[in-house]
């Protein structure tokens, strides 16, 4: 744990150092399997329906697939850990503050472009969207981090009272980068005992095949070896980075994106992404194509992003079924 605060201390992120342990609660009796869930930016806990409840879609994913295994559920954010509480911070937020001054913003833009000749100081609303940015991009980073120091927690936590127990991992967007980041912060002896990692719509997600034309054929004509084996979903081969991983939104970004997860973990990972989700296909156009304005909630959403509980949750539940099963049997 001497790893994490040191990393925290290095990232600038204001937060206290970790202490010794979690704070004194009433843990669930032990079992066979842990399984622990991170939410989405702006969702809820797992008290809602349709894509607000996620993580309760996902545990009952597996559960259907395991019924010979007692339980114990867990989504980040129900409680505090080492003084750390995952909020899921919504980048909606952050869009309608963007919204909110894009007339602005547009005219700075025509002026300068206009005058290509003429020095002039930035614009006041100019200055206005750059702070809006890196306030955003602070709050989400802190979500983040918190997100980690309770997973991280929690886990060793949990390993410790319950040394038989095997665990499971989901994450869902911001959530997916927060258990995709924590990975090579845990304990080898508890990374040991995850059966299964299943990561939806990471904004981190890596693709190294992506990253070159040879490397992009190969991928295309499923050379052995020449895929990640983390790689699902219909994401295309040329896609190599998550958002979070381009150069313009690196105040936003936590956590190198190279390794994508630790060596000894990888084949024990999912990381699933629909082709057109800009959010892990990295494509700004994907993204700007994909954005939609909800009137009644006056919400701006990415409808495409919100497909994985429908389409991938059963199939990442089988796979950690099957990791189960090899890991106890």
């Amino acid at each position: 744990m001497c790893l994490l605060a040191v990393l925290l201390a290095a990232w600038g992120s204001g937060l206290d150092a970790l202490p010794a342990r979690a704070d004194d609660a009433a843990a669930p009796a032990c079992s066979d399997l842990t399984i622990v869930f991170a939410r989405g930016s702006d969702q809820k806990l797992a008290t809602a329906t349709g894509h607000q409840g996620m993580a309760q879609a996902y545990f009952d994913h597996v559960e259907t697939r395991l019924t010979d295994y007692s339980t114990n559920e867990y989504e980040l954010g129900t409680r505090e850990y080492g003084g750390y509480r995952y909020r899921a911070v919504g980048i909606s937020a952050i869009l309608d503050l963007y919204r909110s001054y894009i007339v602005e913003a547009m005219a700075s833009f025509i002026r300068r472009i206009s005058s290509p000749l003429r020095k002039s100081p930035p614009s006041e609303s100019s200055a206005d969207l750059l702070e809006i940015y890196l306030q955003g991009a602070s709050e989400y980073r802190n979500s983040v981090i918190e997100g980690m120091g309770e997973f991280i927690y929690y886990l060793n936590d949990r390993g410790t009272d319950c040394p038989d127990e095997t665990f499971l991992v989901g994450g869902y967007s911001q959530g997916a980068q927060v258990i995709r980041g924590s990975l090579p912060l845990l304990d080898k002896g508890i990374r040991d005992r995850i059966a299964h990692v299943a990561l939806f719509s990471d904004p981190t997600l890596h693709l190294p095949e992506g990253e070159s034309p040879g490397s992009v054929a190969n991928c295309r004509e499923r050379t052995p070896g020449a895929v990640s084996p983390w790689r699902r979903g219909t994401v295309g081969c040329s896609t190599s980075n998550g958002i979070l991983n381009l150069d313009g939104f690196r105040p936003l970004s936590i956590g190198p994106p190279v390794p994508y997860v630790p060596a000894d973990i990888e084949s024990r990972v999912g990381s699933w992404c629909e082709q057109t989700d800009g959010v892990c296909t990295g494509s700004v156009l994907d993204l700007a194509l994909g954005i939609h304005f909800d009137v009644e909630n006056r919400r701006f959403h990415v409808p495409i992003h919100g497909v994985y509980a429908d389409s991938y949750f059963g199939e990442a539940a089988s796979e950690a079924a099957s990791r189960v099963v090899e890991a106890t049997g």
